[in-house]
């Protein structure tokens, strides 16, 4: 599956309440069935969530960075490395998080390169998911909408105005049509 060849049914504009919210519900149904010995958050979006999420559990947060992305812009079919965990994983029950899963990629490889770096025990989770998304272990929200986050909604501009986001534009002109 192309992660970015996909219809939207619509947009989803979360607020940072709702995505507070969604979060503080996927701790608690985490928290039921496990608990992470520390947390790593995915750059950019699974940090806000793991940053959440690891001071839910009171438990160290380090963030990685993998993406498809360089400055915002798709570069590449496969996530790259730009951030790896550290030895603070080894022999630590880890919960990797990001904002949303669609193909997977991003999971197996952070999943892959967590083993390698010695954690004992591997969970995922995702703020949202499309319906025909792999699954990561938790997820927060399932819908076929383009999903606006509230960190990335608004971008500054060269002038020093704010603009929404030129992607987050397509999708929401596409949606109006």
């Amino acid at each position: 599956m192309d992660p970015y060849e996909h219809e939207h049914t619509g947009v989803l504009e979360l607020s940072w309440q709702q995505v507070g919210d969604i979060l503080r519900s996927m701790a608690v149904s985490i928290g039921k069935d496990w608990r992470p010995d520390i947390v790593i958050g995915i750059a950019k979006g699974g940090v806000v969530a793991g940053v959440l999420l690891g001071s839910a559990f009171m438990v160290d947060f380090f963030p990685i960075k993998l993406s498809s992305r360089h400055n915002e812009q798709i570069i590449m079919d496969d996530p790259e490395w730009y951030v790896y965990p550290t030895a603070h994983v080894k022999g630590k029950k880890v919960l990797v998080v990001d904002d949303i899963c669609i193909a997977g990629r991003t999971f197996s490889k952070a999943v892959d390169e967590l083993k390698r770096t010695g954690a004992t025990e591997i969970r995922t989770a995702s703020i949202a998911v499309h319906s025909d998304s792999i699954r990561p272990d938790y997820v927060g929200l399932v819908t076929d909408d383009c999903v606006v986050w509230p960190w990335d909604r608004d971008v500054l501009t060269k002038d020093g105005d704010w603009e929404i986001n030129y992607e987050y534009l397509i999708e929401i002109n596409r949606s109006c049509h």
